[in-house]
């Protein structure tokens, strides 16, 4: 089980925020290695992730939920999948809200999540993640923080 407890700071007004976190294409535009495939009939959504994790890459593949709460400025995002060989499942959970920060001027998005692994390479995933989740909060907050900005344009 791997736990994730991030929180990310934007320059920018918690309303431009929550416009980009709530559009899924926007987002993972922001985040490094996916890829959002069609919307399916119950309103998920297919995806690809590829991670590096030391010298290998391992590409999930998986089916995305997600749900919004405008006025709280919350989400749920569950997400279940398998790795491009088909020997390591992926189980996800996260939530997140954006909340207005005064110090310094922006928004704050605290992000909880929990992550099972489970197959071959779950112990290969699990030994690597704290590294790979902060080097990915990093870019992804890199990237919606130039989303956000451009937005306010």
């Amino acid at each position: 089980m791997i736990e994730v407890n991030e929180r990310i700071e934007v320059p920018s007004t918690p309303q431009i925020v929550w416009h980009l976190l709530s559009d899924p294409r926007a987002v993972v535009d922001c985040v490094p290695g996916a890829a959002l495939g069609d919307k399916l009939e119950d309103g998920s959504f297919e995806a690809t992730l590829t991670v590096k994790f030391g010298p290998a890459r391992v590409t999930f593949r998986a089916r995305i939920a997600l749900e919004l709460d405008a006025a709280a400025m919350t989400g749920h995002v569950t997400a279940r999948g398998r790795d491009n060989q088909g020997g390591t499942r992926i189980r996800a959970k996260m939530t997140f809200k954006v909340v207005e920060q005064a110090e310094p001027p922006g928004s704050a998005i605290p992000i909880e999540a929990r992550v099972e692994i489970s197959g071959r390479l779950a112990s290969l995933v699990e030994g690597g993640a704290a590294l790979v989740v902060k080097r990915m909060t990093g870019e992804f907050t890199e990237r919606l923080a130039t989303r956000c900005a451009a937005a306010t344009t």
